[in-house]
Formats: C-alpha cells, sequence, structure tokens
C-alpha cells in the first residue's frame, strides 16, 4: 500500500478567493484527518472546521467515488448551497462530527439519517409536531407496530437537502412551496397522489391553480394524522372547520363533497352512466391519439 500525505497551508487556502470571505472561523482552527481512497492511506490536515474547510474536498465538481458499481458525485455546488435557506448555516451544523472523525460517520447514526434529523436542533417547534403526528419516529404506549411498514420519514426526505429554498410570505415564495406536494408527499403516498384529481381540488392543484389546495392545507403539515385518528384535520369530527379555511359556509351537508376529493373516480364508477360515458370518451381520445 502506497502512502500519500496532503498537508494544506492554513495561510495559503485562505489567501485563495474561495475561502477569502470566510472570516466566522479563525484559521487556527484545524482539524487532522485520515481517510482511505481506492487503497491509499491519504493523511490531511483541513484549514478550518466550517465551510471553507469542507469545500476544499467537495468544492470539485470531479469529486466522485465507485459505490455499489456506481459512480457516485459528493460535489456540493456552492451556488445552490449559497441560495439556499441555509446558506450561513455551517455544513457541521447538519453533519454533527464530520469535521472531527473519518471517514464521515457518526458515532449513533449513519450520516444521511443524521443530517436529515439533525433539523430538530434548531426548527423545534416544528420537531414538537412532528412527534405529535404520525411521521414520529417513536411509538405511543399501546401503539402497534407493523413489521412491513415502511420507515418513516426524516427531515431531509420530504424538505430536501442542500437546495431548500427560503420560506417567505411572498407571492413568489408561497407558490415555490406550493409546487412541492409531489416530492413532499407523493413520493411515499403514491396512491392518494394519484386519486387526487377531482375538478376543484387536486386536479386543479395539478395544473398550478394558485387557489387550490395543496397536501398540507387539508392534512396539516408536521402534524399530520390519518384520517380514522379523531385529532386529525380531516377526521369527520374536523372536517368542516378545515373545509371552512376555504369555504367560510362550509356546513355538515357542505363537506359530503369531501369523500370525491381522493375518490371522485371511485365513487363516480358506482354510477351506470358515468362509467359508460367514460368508456365513451376513452374511445374517442385513442381515436383521434390523444
Amino acid at each position: 500500500m502506497v502512502a500519500v500525505v496532503v498537508s494544506f497551508s492554513a495561510a495559503a487556502v485562505f489567501a485563495t478567493p474561495a475561502f477569502a470571505a470566510t472570516k466566522s472561523v479563525p484559521a487556527t482552527r484545524s482539524v487532522t484527518a485520515t481517510v482511505t481512497i481506492e487503497g491509499y492511506d491519504v493523511d490531511f490536515t483541513l484549514p478550518t472546521n466550517a465551510k471553507a474547510g469542507c469545500m476544499v474536498c467537495h468544492g470539485d465538481a470531479d469529486l466522485t467515488r465507485l459505490k455499489d458499481g456506481k459512480l457516485v458525485s459528493y460535489w456540493i455546488d456552492p451556488a445552490v448551497s449559497d441560495a439556499s435557506a441555509h446558506a450561513t448555516v455551517q455544513c457541521t451544523g447538519c453533519h454533527l462530527d464530520f469535521a472531527f472523525k473519518t471517514p464521515h460517520t457518526s458515532s449513533a447514526k449513519d450520516w444521511q439519517t443524521e443530517a436529515k434529523s439533525s433539523c430538530q436542533n434548531c426548527h423545534l417547534d416544528q420537531s414538537s409536531a412532528v412527534a405529535r403526528g404520525s411521521h414520529r419516529a417513536g411509538t405511543l404506549p399501546g401503539e402497534k407496530v407493523d413489521p412491513k411498514a415502511a420507515p418513516k420519514p426524516l427531515c431531509g426526505d420530504c424538505h430536501g437537502s442542500h437546495a431548500i429554498g427560503q420560506l417567505t410570505d411572498s407571492p413568489e415564495g408561497k407558490a415555490a412551496l406550493r409546487t412541492q406536494g409531489r416530492m413532499m408527499c407523493g413520493g411515499c403516498h403514491e396512491e392518494y397522489w394519484d386519486n387526487y384529481n377531482d375538478y376543484y381540488h387536486g386536479a386543479a392543484y395539478k395544473r398550478g391553480a394558485a387557489d387550490a389546495p395543496a397536501c398540507w392545507d387539508c392534512h396539516e403539515a408536521h402534524d399530520t394524522l390519518p384520517a380514522k385518528d379523531k385529532d386529525s384535520s380531516v377526521n369527520e369530527r374536523h372536517i368542516v372547520e378545515t373545509c371552512r379555511k376555504c369555504h367560510p359556509s362550509a356546513d355538515e351537508t357542505y363537506v359530503k363533497y369531501a369523500r370525491l376529493v381522493h375518490r371522485r373516480d371511485e365513487v363516480a364508477e358506482e354510477f351506470f352512466l358515468y362509467g359508460w360515458i367514460s368508456q365513451v370518451r376513452d374511445a374517442v381520445m385513442s381515436l383521434f391519439g390523444a
């Protein structure tokens, strides 16, 4: 095995344009690391455990690794991260202990799990809400656990990673968030996403209607609960107040339409005439190649 020693001069690194703007961490704070790359032992010292230190390696667009037979990129586009909501957050704010341990692992969890769940360290209210909802990682007393159930999502599974956008009250900010329903919810709840197609809600939302509800407008965001739960916003006990967010005059009669929001086709197919019309429509569309 060939030992390759690479050393970085803190003064030289900070003299480059890429690191000249980083002033929050003194250059005297350094991190010594030893990693094995493709059979080589590489010893190096990072100039800082701030973002500048991480970008010594991850700022290289050619930083790749062969993993499970596939070439995986570990490049972080600075333009993307600098435009995100976390532009001023140091890498180690999410990738805990990365500056002090190599390879990049945590003593408690794998690095992806650690990064995806570290959001709770800053977003306490949202974390508490998740703990009350059906996406909570733990179980409640007496709660049965389905061994075949999919793993509970972590913050990063819904919100993404380095490109998380700014959440603002501006029309542009709200519009950008509204487009993410497919990524945030539909990736796991595919059946509900596919049948969210009634004319006034799902179909309108998927076509970009600004006044059509996103998933979280009805189901809540972090403290989402299944409809059968009595505390759920879409449970029969609360469906009227939920609909009144958009429809102030909604009452028990009005909300009977709610059964069509996710089950429009299923309910409509119970009627013979609708089924016949659907067949004719499909035949005509097929004939004209639509």
